[in-house]
């Protein structure tokens, strides 16, 4: 009994959200963005403070938040519609509030009241917040974006990839695998460009959403028959797909007692053709909360293939950022619009990732 009540709350997964702060994908150590139930983007008060450079104070008896940034004073009580700015009071359609004990405030109301333009892109759920100094760059030249606002590096000397100024060198670095054996190869530097953004953003919006599935899982609830559903709804398919596997993980998930949650966040930057199969590379964050197995959490980790494994360095409660490529299918004559997750062995693919522990 006084196990079962140490166990979290059974969540409702969220959607990835991509931050792209000036330029540059931004990755949170612990507790990530959301939307609430008001259509609000929730972000933790520890991003205020690192990726907009705000000088927070928390007080702890009183539960109030204080943001100081260029001479502009936001006082938010936890709880309270009702905020301060530069001592006027105003009320807002949602609050501060306290989420897994950490504080999180409603991202575009705080952004613009420090002088940040926001923008929202649903078409593949990111935010994008850029502030004026920022912008002076982009308009004066001394930057360069790609489609989503993200910054080009300057030297582009890779003949493989487009190379981004918020990814590390080692994630360029990662081998690529065979799935298929066709001679054909069409690096990410131009394959993508025969992409639109419409296609590549549907394309990163599946991917994020069959990972809410795959990432998100909670022993207590989750039911084999509806797990098969989802997951044939987001995979590419010739139309059948065998629910063997994905019952079977399900059930498996049930009996090592998994509670997981985890968000994907792939690059469309990085979509290349590769002897036969596309492959997208990702981002993925994730942290098991509950399991009596810790390395066997998800489709990708659970009983995997010979060309896979189960990530024996995974620690309770310990959130982990990895870097992998997805692989993507179709079989339609209309290859842009519709391909689709391809594989349910992406993560963890042996010698094709990298990973560390976030801090």
């Amino acid at each position: 009994a006084s196990a079962a009540t140490s166990l979290p709350e059974v969540r409702k997964p969220s959607l990835a959200i991509d931050l792209i702060v000036d330029g540059k994908r931004v990755t949170l150590p612990d507790t990530e963005p959301y939307i609430d139930d008001a259509g609000n983007t929730m972000v933790p008060i520890r991003f205020v403070s690192e990726k907009l450079g705000a000088d927070v104070k928390w007080d702890n008896g009183k539960q109030i938040v204080t943001i100081i940034h260029k001479g502009n004073t936001i006082v938010m009580p936890v709880g309270s519609k009702k905020v301060t700015v530069n001592g006027s009071e105003i009320t807002l359609d949602t609050m501060a509030i306290k989420k897994e004990s950490r504080v999180v405030v409603p991202l575009r109301f705080v952004s613009e009241t420090l002088n940040t333009e926001v923008k929202w892109d649903g078409a593949w759920s990111a935010v994008n917040i850029v502030s004026p100094e920022y912008q002076s760059k982009i308009d004066n030249g001394a930057v360069t974006l790609d489609r989503w606002g993200r910054e080009l590096r300057a030297n582009q000397n890779s003949d493989e990839w487009i190379l981004m100024s918020d990814t590390p060198d080692n994630v360029y670095k990662i081998g690529k695998y065979k799935i298929t054996h066709t001679d054909t190869q069409r690096p990410a530097k131009d394959y993508y460009n025969l992409f639109s953004k419409e296609d590549l953003d549907r394309i990163v919006k599946n991917i994020k959403e069959y990972y809410r599935l795959a990432l998100n899982v909670d022993f207590r609830s989750i039911n084999p028959t509806n797990y098969f559903q989802q997951s044939f709804k987001l995979q590419g398919s010739n139309g059948y797909l065998n629910p063997t596997p994905f019952t079977n993980t399900a059930n498996f998930i049930k009996q090592n007692k998994v509670i997981s949650e985890g968000y994907a966040y792939p690059d469309p930057t990085t979509l290349y053709y590769f002897h036969g199969t596309v492959f997208m590379r990702t981002k993925f964050k994730f942290r098991v909360l509950n399991a009596n197995d810790y390395s066997q959490f998800n489709m990708d980790s659970i009983d995997p293939s010979a060309s896979s494994e189960s990530p024996k360095w995974v620690k309770k409660g310990q959130w982990y950022e990895t870097y992998s490529d997805v692989s993507l299918f179709t079989n339609h004559q209309d290859f842009q619009s519709t391909l689709k997750i391809g594989s349910t062995e992406n993560m963890f693919v042996k010698e094709y990732y990298v990973h560390k522990e976030l801090k």
